[in-house]
Formats: C-alpha cells, sequence, structure tokens
C-alpha cells in the first residue's frame, strides 16, 4: 500500500500530459460533410486518456491523450472513425460503420477536406467543410 501511494504521489507531480497540450491537426474540430451526395458530420477531438496497470497488487496511473474521431451519416448516431493516418494534408482512416477505408485531402485556401470512400469495390466522393452544417 505504501509503494502505491508513493507511486501515485510521483505520478501526479510527473504526469501533465492533458488533452490541451497536443498540438492542433487541420481535420481536428467539427465538420460538415457530403458523402454521396447525402449530408454528414465529422468530428475529430483530443481526449484524455488515462491508463491503469496493476502487478503484484501494486497499481499505477499515468495521464495521456489519444486522438478520437467519430461520423454521422443524415440522421444516423456517430460511429467511430480508427486507424487514423495523417500526413501533410492528407488524411486516411477506417469507418467504423462498414470497416472501409476513406481519404481525405485538405486545402487551406478553400478550407475544404475532399476525398472518398470505397465500399463494396466503388468509389463515393466525399468532402467535408470546417464547422457544423
Amino acid at each position: 500500500m505504501k509503494r502505491f501511494l508513493i507511486s501515485l504521489g510521483l505520478l501526479s507531480v510527473f504526469s501533465c500530459s492533458s488533452a490541451s497540450q497536443v498540438v492542433h491537426a487541420w481535420y481536428f474540430g467539427d465538420w460538415s460533410c457530403v458523402i454521396d451526395q447525402r449530408a454528414g458530420r465529422m468530428l475529430w477531438k483530443v481526449v484524455d486518456d488515462p491508463q491503469t496497470t496493476c502487478r503484484g497488487g501494486v497499481c499505477s496511473s499515468t495521464s495521456g491523450v489519444a486522438v478520437r474521431g467519430w461520423f454521422k451519416d443524415g440522421n444516423g448516431g456517430w460511429v467511430s472513425l480508427i486507424q487514423r493516418s495523417a500526413s501533410g494534408n492528407d488524411l486516411r482512416f477506417t469507418y467504423t460503420g462498414d470497416f472501409t477505408r476513406w481519404f481525405l485531402r485538405y486545402d487551406p485556401a478553400t478550407g475544404v477536406a475532399n476525398g472518398n470512400t470505397v465500399w463494396r469495390g466503388n468509389t463515393y466522393p466525399l468532402n467535408c467543410a470546417q464547422g457544423k452544417g
């Protein structure tokens, strides 16, 4: 118990990571989208992601952050976006509703991201602009 309290005390002193300390990426925030001529919304944000591990009756907690994404098609519910890969103005990720890969390329001059989804071998257009629609 004493080791746990000491570990917890040290972690609280040295663990300073929080969602507000992460560098901002172009795709963070709330987006209005059109997917194959249907309205949708996309949301990417940084969330706190604490981790607790225990070994031999001694537990320790660390703070951390993670980037999470969701997509909402029309009046449907929010669906998680996973396996995010970003390089420059390109963003690739997987939509967990049907586990398809999606792609967006952001144009800073227009503030619009254009790309596509692939479903059953067919490519469908995906366009998103920053802000709720």
